[in-house]
């Protein structure tokens, strides 16, 4: 609960600065940051360093509650994802993938995933960034960071990691 809370503060001042204008000029423009409950799976199932990396296929999906869009628009949606790629604990090489946004208002965001985060560098969190390519938000860069059980590393060390699911915030960048 505790790092939810420091999550939302986060989004909370990301967003005031960038209505405020606190942002410096030189920086990329936020146009929105959201707030969402996402669950993976991962087959098979991500484990310990193993050389080579086995193709490891992870779906997601999840609920969009609460987002905040200086330009108005849906603020609340369903997402999904599919992600193939070299995986272990620890790494992740040669990712493949595509991000589906459908919005409360019928427009959809349709985006190519460009990176995951080190699986086991946070422990407790994990992150996919996606370039928007079509609909709503098209150019822009979002990213996903996952807040999940901070167990999750140490399982997927021992036993294996087949499925997560946590706390996600989006930030939608135009990077133009």
């Amino acid at each position: 609960m505790r790092a939810q809370r420091t999550f939302a503060l986060t989004v909370l001042f990301t967003v005031t600065a960038v209505l405020t204008g606190t942002v410096p000029s030189y920086a990329a423009v936020v146009d929105g940051t959201c707030v969402a409950g996402i669950s993976m799976g991962f087959s098979p199932a991500v484990t310990q360093p193993l050389t080579p990396a086995p193709l490891t296929t992870i779906t997601g999906a999840g609920t969009i509650t609460t987002c905040v869009f200086p330009d108005g628009g849906a603020t609340t949606g369903t997402l999904t994802y599919t992600v193939q790629g070299n995986l272990t604990s620890t790494s992740a090489q040669n990712l493949t993938g595509v991000l589906d946004i459908a919005w409360a208002d019928a427009s959809t965001s349709h985006g190519t995933v460009t990176g995951l985060s080190n699986l086991g560098s946070l422990g407790g969190a994990a992150g996919l960034t996606a370039t928007i390519t079509a609909g709503r938000f098209t150019g822009d860069e979002v990213q996903i960071a996952n807040l999940r059980d901070p167990l999750a590393l140490l399982n997927c060390l021992t036993t294996g990691l087949s499925q997560s699911s946590g706390t996600s915030a989006l930030v939608f960048t135009d990077l133009a």
